[in-house]
């Protein structure tokens, strides 16, 4: 057994990473407070609420499910079964869905129903903010849904991780389970946008809804990719009925990563972050008498911004543009290799630190863009602040969105 394998074997993976997730989203709820986001507004939490942190509840949740997670593995190192880590996702399942009024249980129930909404395949259904970001966090923990997949298969047969990542017999858990698994957060949020097409009629979320679909081609190429070096492991070439060789099926794979994590990088930044806009600077309107007229591109950088350090926001976007392009190769199915595991691993908490920071500033744009909706000094700032998920009612003079209905029954 590998170095990393002993220490924290793959079973533990998947369940590991979520709970570093957990401690991220916390963290995220402290900074943001602390700086003086109106969270409640922004996720449309209940006014009575407002008196609780929703940094409290979060901190101490994952504390406990920490505390659960640590104990499995103590058991762990000194048994060395791998069924040990069964207990660790049934006592956190009992944690989430534990019925007394204790633990926190509005907050538990809170998310419960994120998740119902958040599953749910009625396109006609409202899509709210808070369900966005939630779904935005299962992307990155989509390669993570893969693992989780592989760790319950070496949990409930008994056989050891090699058996199902090594073994060409096995080759089905990748072609569909594994790849169909990652491509789920993806297909949910291409279902979000398409709800919110339905809703608002604006065409960015098409734009939003192309490019989760452009992961999907990733990820069914990197499957492919994977196959074909099994077929060249076992006979020397690829079936002759298949269209594409492997070098063709690699370099189109190339391709999809490449443009899915520029488009990605470049929604981030000018939507998700509204930190950069382009238009043209037409001189058609100068020079009428002009035939031909030319048009020059200007980069604009948001002008309100809410945290007083601009080189914060020049650093996001460098990390998000760096970890973007490592994340994209992660997508891929076909990494699972054996000498990878530790990398592979070191990927997904790079992929978490991506999304804490993503999170930071989605919810910093919008309220920046909640803050200056009522007066902007000019057109070009007014069109960026038109450009709300949700518009706030005719009735509301805040600016701010009312609380979910659901919000009601939890009181």
């Amino acid at each position: 057994m590998d170095g990393e394998g002993a220490i924290l074997p793959i079973t533990f993976r998947p369940i590991v990473l979520f709970s570093i997730g957990v401690w991220g989203w916390a963290l995220n709820l402290l900074i943001l407070t602390r700086c003086g986001i109106d969270l409640n507004s922004i996720l449309q939490i209940h006014p009575i609420d407002k008196h609780t942190p929703l940094y409290k509840s979060v901190f101490f949740l994952s504390g406990l499910f920490s505390i659960i997670l640590f104990l499995n593995l103590v058991l762990y190192w000194f048994y060395q079964s791998e069924t040990i880590a069964l207990f660790s996702y049934i006592f956190t399942l009992v944690l989430v869905l534990w019925p007394g009024k204790s633990l926190y249980r509005k907050e538990r129930m809170r998310f419960i129903r994120m998740l119902k909404r958040v599953f749910s395949i009625n396109i006609f259904a409202s899509v709210f903010f808070s369900d966005i970001i939630l779904a935005d966090m299962m992307t990155s923990f989509s390669n993570v849904f893969g693992d989780l997949f592989i760790a319950n298969c070496i949990i409930f047969s008994g056989h050891d991780s090699s058996y199902f990542m090594d073994n060409t017999h096995n080759i089905y858990y990748f072609d569909i389970m594994v790849p169909l698994l990652i491509g789920i957060p993806y297909l949910i949020r291409l279902r979000q946008c398409i709800t919110e097409y339905i809703e608002f009629k604006e065409k960015r979320h098409l734009l939003n809804a192309l490019k989760y679909a452009s992961s999907i081609p990733v990820v069914i190429f990197s499957a492919l990719y994977r196959k074909a070096t099994i077929y060249i492991a076992e006979m020397g070439t690829v079936p002759t009925h298949w269209p594409l060789k492997e070098d063709t099926i690699f370099r189109i794979w190339i391709l999809l990563v490449f443009i899915n994590s520029m488009y990605s990088f470049w929604w981030d930044i000018s939507v998700d972050w509204n930190l950069i806009n382009v238009t043209l600077d037409s001189q058609q309107h100068q020079k009428k008498t002009t035939l031909l007229s030319s048009s020059t591109p200007l980069i604009h950088f948001r002008r309100q911004l809410y945290f007083p350090q601009t080189s914060c926001y020049i650093l996001a976007i460098f990390f998000d543009f760096l970890l973007r392009i490592t994340w994209s190769f992660k997508l891929s199915s076909h990494f699972y290799i054996r000498k990878l595991d530790t990398s592979l691993f070191l990927m997904g908490l790079l992929e978490i630190l991506r999304r804490w920071i993503w999170v930071i500033f989605r919810i910093e744009n919008e309220w920046v863009k909640k803050v200056y909706s009522v007066s902007l000094p000019n057109t070009l700032d007014q069109l960026r602040m038109n450009r709300l998920d949700r518009k706030p009612s005719s009735s509301s003079s805040s600016g701010l969105l009312p609380p979910i209905a659901e919000e009601e029954s939890l009181l």
